[in-house]
């Protein structure tokens, strides 16, 4: 009996592979519900601040990345060094959940801005890539 490629060679190897796609498919549920908890929870304590405006600035390349920098608006206000790791985790959750993996390989970078009074998100991101055209001649 010949063996089928990637070790399924048994029916139960196979039915993992939508028992995989299930628990991916959970934790994202899981991931969102977590997103929209936080963003809840900063949008409270950062209004409450005096907070107008966050914009978190990301990058990620060579299969890492971090958060570049948090702007607050208005300038006068600082957030404690608790506070700010939660809107970078935020910052970075967020961007990544539109553009997973953009920090493969070239990578990618962006900038999440929050408008706190009107609680609206605007991401920019811009993926990096390498190019090539290849020209050949033979035979000339």
């Amino acid at each position: 009996m010949a063996t089928l490629p990637f070790h399924f060679s048994r029916i139960e190897d196979m039915k993992q592979i939508p028992d995989f796609y299930a628990q991916m498919l959970e934790s994202q549920r899981r991931a969102a519900e977590q997103r929209v908890e936080t963003r809840a929870a900063l949008l409270t304590e950062l209004c409450a601040l005096g907070v107008t405006s966050i914009e978190v600035q990301y990058e990620g390349y060579g299969d890492s990345g971090n958060v570049e920098d948090v702007v607050v608006s208005p300038d006068t206000i600082t957030l404690t060094e608790e506070l700010r790791r939660r809107v970078e985790d935020f910052g970075w959750d967020f961007g990544y959940a539109l553009n997973p993996g953009f920090e493969n390989n070239e990578g990618g970078y962006g900038e999440l801005t929050w408008a706190l009074e009107a609680d609206k998100i605007d991401v920019s991101h811009s993926n990096r890539y390498i190019e090539t055209n290849t020209t050949e001649h033979e035979g000339l």
